[in-house]
């Protein structure tokens, strides 16, 4: 580790009341955490039939059942099934929390 990296390292650790040992490997284990819901994400993402991958396109875009009806040319019902499945296979309640897992990727060629 360079000098400037530690030094920012011991300035973090200082403000957080902490070692400099302690802050980085409190980073590294969120790096790894980051790195695990990362892989898992994808790993959920390839067991998505095409048609669950636009609709978790569409929930990525913050559209709502209605809105995805209309561009996908099926039934609101269709829908709310697709949604209920795909919110299953990531095991979130809820459309927030699979658009947040879903945030930094670019799902725009699944619309």
């Amino acid at each position: 580790m360079d000098i400037d990296t530690f030094e920012t390292l011991r300035i973090v650790a200082e403000r957080q009341h902490r070692t400099p040992q302690e802050t980085a490997s409190r980073l590294f284990d969120q790096a790894i955490q980051d790195q695990d819901t990362e892989s898992w994400v994808f790993h959920c993402w390839e067991h998505l039939s095409p048609r669950q991958k636009q609709i978790a396109a569409h929930i990525w875009r913050g559209e709502t059942t209605p809105q995805i009806a209309v561009q996908l040319t099926i039934a609101q019902t269709t829908v709310k099934s697709h949604v209920e499945i795909v919110l299953r296979k990531f095991d979130v309640n809820s459309r927030v929390e699979l658009r947040r897992l879903l945030a930094p990727w670019d799902l725009s060629d699944f619309l």
